[in-house]
């Protein structure tokens, strides 16, 4: 479908934009790091919502895709503005706010 452009440089109101508030975002890639997807998972907001939301984003990326790779897909959560706000480890252990020192630090470790 093409999209009309208008002096507004609005979208049309039969296109439907999704939100990405509030979401845990996993970029799914193989094992060569190939990106193969994206999968995108609803949160409450809360560190708990957030971790719950990634291991089902995780549990998604399996079923979803073939051949992914848990340590080359990473993930992160947006804020309730849609925002990248938080990193969270593969193994759903760590959380680290995006552009902190700790996230960094984690980052090196891993």
């Amino acid at each position: 479908m093409a999209i009309p452009n208008d002096d507004r440089n609005s979208l049309p109101a039969n296109i439907r934009v999704p939100r990405l508030e509030n979401v845990v975002v996993r970029e799914v890639r193989d094992r060569d790091g190939h990106r193969l997807g994206r999968v995108i998972q609803p949160h409450n907001g809360t560190e708990p919502g957030i971790i719950i939301a990634a291991q089902a984003a995780t549990d998604r990326m399996y079923a979803e895709f073939s051949m992914p790779s848990n340590i080359q897909s990473r993930i992160c959560a947006t804020d309730c503005a849609g925002n990248p706000k938080w990193a969270v480890s593969p193994n759903f252990v760590h959380m680290a706010e995006i552009g902190t020192e700790e996230a960094v630090l984690r980052r090196s470790l891993n």
